[in-house]
């Protein structure tokens, strides 16, 4: 008989517990406290501990490393107990939406292929229009850092000038 798997610790932290209600101030001391790669094993513990995560990911001083690693997540379909599509979409539009920083790029890698993916979503008509509106809006602001090649970008979501 397989062992079970182990069982997270964020379960039972009370840092990862107090930043589980609507207190915008509990999440941002969770990321101080745990920074981004931890935040990112919170996404991979699914559930409630994901969603906690993603709430708190844009308060990290470090959030850009989790840029790649999130984008790999939206890159195929929702699995099953992951956050959704759209959840994931917004936490990426809230990290690269923030105001850049004088210092040198953390994953810049990671932060281009997640200018690629969104990229590719922001273009797919088969997605739910709003999950193509949160790809367009991030990777705007990706362009912004000089990330993603603005003339790339769909503008078929824009409204109509008259």
């Amino acid at each position: 008989m397989p062992a079970p798997p182990p069982v997270s610790p964020r379960l039972h932290d009370p840092r990862w517990l107090a930043a589980r209600d609507d207190d915008p101030l509990e999440k941002a001391r969770l990321a101080e406290a745990v920074g981004a790669a931890e935040l990112l094993a919170g996404v991979a513990d699914g559930g409630d501990t994901a969603e906690t995560a993603l709430a708190a990911l844009p308060f990290a001083d470090d959030a850009e490393i989790a840029l790649g690693p999130l984008a790999d997540r939206i890159a195929t379909p929702d699995a099953p107990g992951a956050p959704s599509r759209r959840r994931t979409l917004a936490t990426i539009l809230a990290i690269a939406g923030q105001q850049r920083r004088q210092r040198e790029p953390l994953d810049l890698e990671g932060a281009r292929r997640c200018g690629q993916v969104l990229l590719r979503l922001a273009a797919d008509a088969s997605l739910p229009r709003e999950e193509r509106v949160l790809a367009v809006s991030a990777a705007r602001a990706l362009a912004e850092r000089r990330y993603v090649d603005p003339a790339r970008i769909p503008s078929d979501l824009d409204p109509k000038s008259r």
